[in-house]
């Protein structure tokens, strides 16, 4: 294949998605189709799309294969520094009990 017969080759396959069968899938129902398979179709991707996320949370989620220890271990000391401070500021009656259990929720969740 050479630089030369690029365009060419580019244009035949876009007029092969342009046809009535490619066109705006897997979006609609197409030309002769009833509900039942654009449905289908809507299902499959929307699948695909849950398989993707759940494979990714897995690799790279809480406790995942892949995931970087140094980030959780810097997450957990920015908490223990950020728990510090709300128990200063409740020692120093700066807030009061309920905002010092809010805030406190709010760094473990």
């Amino acid at each position: 294949m050479t630089i030369l017969n690029l365009p060419a080759l580019l244009s035949g396959f876009f007029d092969f998605l342009d046809g009535p069968e490619w066109r705006a899938w897997p979006f609609n129902a197409g030309y002769g189709e009833t509900l039942l398979p654009s449905v289908a179709r809507l299902l499959f991707v929307m699948m695909i799309f849950g398989l993707i996320v759940l494979f990714l949370r897995v690799m790279f989620g809480p406790n995942g294969y892949f995931r970087d220890e140094e980030m959780d271990r810097e997450a957990e000391e920015q908490r223990v520094k950020e728990r510090a401070v709300l128990d200063n500021l409740l020692a120093k009656n700066e807030i009061t009990e309920n905002e010092h259990k809010i805030r406190m929720k709010g760094i473990e969740d």
